[in-house]
């Protein structure tokens, strides 16, 4: 199991599903959420800035919404490949 611990930068796991599962909408809905910066919270998921006191409660709320938005692609991707069946079907 990966960890997130204060004073070390997030994995690189962990910052690859932030930076592919979370949107800038979402950066700017966590900051306005916990009061952490946007540029802050960019900086952390990007391995620039470590994990501190400070930022963590931002960044356990961005790998909650991309928890959530995972759930989703899976779901479009069903539809996309249901739809992309029904056409070849067609041929």
């Amino acid at each position: 199991m990966k960890t997130i611990k204060r004073g070390q930068p997030l994995n690189e796991q962990l910052s690859g599903f932030l930076m592919g599962f979370t949107s800038p909408k979402d950066l700017a809905d966590v900051s306005t959420e916990t009061g952490v910066s946007i540029s802050t919270l960019n900086y952390v998921k990007r391995r620039v800035n470590n994990v501190s006191e400070g930022n963590e409660k931002g960044i356990l709320k961005l790998l909650e919404k991309a928890y959530v938005n995972a759930d989703s692609k899976i779901e479009e991707a069903k539809k996309c490949k249901k739809e992309i069946r029904l056409i070849l079907d067609c041929i």
